[in-house]
């Protein structure tokens, strides 16, 4: 599958946290062979587990190899060196990456690159320090694909999108230190599926706005005639919708007697949530205030453990409150209902309600019969406003679950207001980060070259429901005649019988 992804990081002192090469990707700079990259996970930054991902790379044509962080969330890309004195100057050059299971084997060439030089901080803990970072203003040139803790063992287990109908793509694992499996980062130069396809064949696609970007007080490296001109980034920051801590779902729990119009909200469990994508850091990163919200919604509060957060890309550690949580979804928002956009947990809950009623309309396995006689309908709540006979869409939605890492820092924190300032006023008032440890046993395509850029989500084969569930987007059906295919479940249409509505 082709996917691409945005890149992590605010340098203190440089204008827009930290601005990439003018010259991004180029048309001849790079050569990629569209297989999985195995990489390393740095620390989670406390306690035992892993966090953002490492490559493994070297200076152009061979050298010392060393680390580089993976992060979507930072607008550049860097190579470690001393501060810059005055006005950056964005340097011309580029490095190898290599396989983090095979140290002799070259993976893919990055050429011609406009890169800055800046010195870098260590990620997760003291002994871990990057000497680059592989920024959105490089990967934005891509379709990327993530794997988080995909299996260990050689082979290829899971088929990707782009196999089942885009790029056909080698699935290959590699040993890359990550908790419960191993980490990869895939190249691709276009995803070539369509939204109706992806959502039949269970991939969760939540669509987004790229933001950040634009001129910055950076110079790029110079022209033919020597002159240098200011550095432009593409927005390239990744920010999803999260509903944090919402109740457990089972398709096989009793339904509610009456959703009313109006309940949808009443009953929407869950902390609502913008998160900005950052594969380069461990943990999610939560405001104070954020994490109130999502304390608010748990059954008890939870303990919390004093310890720095670590990222390479800010000069100071970053005084945090460690905890965890027991689960949360990112949730699509780019279909909100005619009533306008409620809140990921509304459209959470929504999805479920649907999700359930679709169980039920579904046929009996081994059955033919695409239509049952009598079965539920839609509750009320759920309905479109101006045609109260059709069922609205459910939005697509990942939810991960088991005990989620966050680090929770003050809403004054630098870092987190550097971010902000680079999201708004376009995008929302971030509430913090959402890193590589916190997507557990997922699996991201991030595709910026689509005409509307999207997350595409998976599950790695095997992960029990509980810890990783992607819902892909269930498409109501305007007849009898039309049939879907929603939430794994065979094809099939309307019931011929709607049961009576619940509500008085």
């Amino acid at each position: 599958m082709a996917r691409a992804v945005a890149a992590a990081g605010a340098l203190a002192g440089v204008a827009l946290a930290a601005a990439l090469g003018a010259s991004g990707c180029g048309q001849d700079c790079c050569a990629v062979d569209s297989a999985p990259i195995a990489v390393a996970r740095a620390p989670l930054g406390l306690g035992a587990g892993a966090g953002g991902l490492l490559a493994r790379a070297q200076p152009p044509g061979g050298g010392t190899a060393f680390d580089m962080v993976v992060d979507t969330g930072s607008p550049v890309s860097i190579l470690a060196g001393p501060a810059a004195a005055g006005t950056i100057q964005i340097q011309s050059g580029g490095f190898d990456l290599l396989d983090a299971t095979a140290p002799a084997s070259v993976r893919a060439r990055f050429r011609n690159l406009g890169l800055f030089e800046l010195p870098l901080g260590p990620v997760g803990d003291a002994a871990t320090v990057p000497q680059g970072v592989i920024g959105g203003d490089l990967m934005h040139a891509f379709s990327m694909e993530f794997r988080f803790a995909a299996s260990c063992a050689r082979g290829g287990d899971v088929t990707t999108a782009s196999d089942a109908g885009a790029d056909a793509g080698t699935d290959a694992s590699a040993d890359g230190g990550a908790a419960g499996g191993c980490s990869s980062v895939t190249f691709w130069r276009h995803q070539g599926s369509s939204l109706g396809f992806l959502e039949d064949a269970g991939y969760a696609v939540l669509r987004f706005q790229p933001y950040g970007g634009g001129e910055t007080t950076a110079v790029g490296p110079p022209d033919f005639l020597g002159l240098r001109g200011p550095v432009t980034l593409p927005p390239t920051r990744v920010v999803l919708r999260a509903c944090a801590a919402p109740r457990v779902f089972s398709r096989s729990e009793t339904l509610e007697k009456c959703c009313a119009r109006g309940d949808e909200i009443t009953r929407a469990t869950g902390a609502d949530l913008s998160l900005l994508l950052a594969t380069g850091v461990g943990p999610m990163v939560l405001s104070q205030s954020a994490f109130a919200r999502v304390a608010a919604k748990l059954p008890a509060t939870p303990a919390m453990t004093a310890g720095p957060l670590l990222v390479a890309t800010w000069p100071t550690a970053i005084t945090a409150q460690w905890t965890t949580i027991p689960r949360f979804a990112l949730v699509d928002g780019f279909e909100p209902p005619s009533t306008g956009d409620e809140g990921p947990c509304v459209d959470l809950g929504r999805a479920r309600r649907i999700e359930w009623t679709v169980a039920q309309q579904a046929p009996p396995a081994g059955s033919t019969d695409l239509h049952v006689e009598t079965a539920a309908c839609t509750q009320t709540c759920d309905t479109d406003p101006n045609q109260s006979t059709e069922a609205l869409s459910s939005a697509a939605y990942i939810e991960i679950g088991g005990a989620v890492p966050v680090a929770v820092v003050d809403d004054a924190e630098p870092f987190l207001q550097s971010l902000r300032f680079d999201i708004r006023p376009e995008g929302p008032d971030i509430d913090g980060i959402i890193g590589a440890a916190a997507l557990g046993a997922a699996r991201l395509e991030v595709d910026y070259l689509a005409d509307t850029p999207r997350a595409i989500f998976s599950c790695e084969l095997g992960s029990p429901t509980d810890a990783c569930y992607a819902a892909p987007r269930c498409q109501r059906l305007p007849d009898q005649s039309s049939v879907h295919l929603c939430f794994g479940m065979p094809a099939h249409g309307l019931p011929r019988t709607c049961a009576p509505s619940m509500c008085p």
